[in-house]
């Protein structure tokens, strides 16, 4: 998922940071995927660390008064659920 998402931001880098004939990514989109990007390398990696941090987050989206902060964290709530889902699937 980093690797896709790094791509992504790279291939817009190299159209000079702007849409070409509908190539590259716009500014909303290249801040979550570097949001997703940094959730998913600092995420813990214990499954009850990782649920303690999802309820803490949870509790922020919902006390969020600007949307900015609800569209971070709710990408940051995304990908601390795929990290959880790893986490779990790997203690089996």
């Amino acid at each position: 998922m980093i690797e896709a998402s790094q791509r992504m931001i790279a291939v817009n880098s190299r159209l000079g940071g702007e849409a070409r004939e509908g190539w590259g990514i716009n500014p909303v989109m290249k801040r979550h995927l570097e949001s997703a990007i940094k959730t998913l390398q600092n995420a813990p990696r214990d499954a009850d660390k990782l649920r303690k941090l999802l309820e803490v987050k949870q509790r922020q989206k919902e006390e969020a008064m600007h949307i900015e902060d609800t569209q971070r964290l709710v990408t940051e709530i995304e990908m601390l659920k795929v990290v959880l889902y790893m986490v779990c699937i790997k203690q089996q």
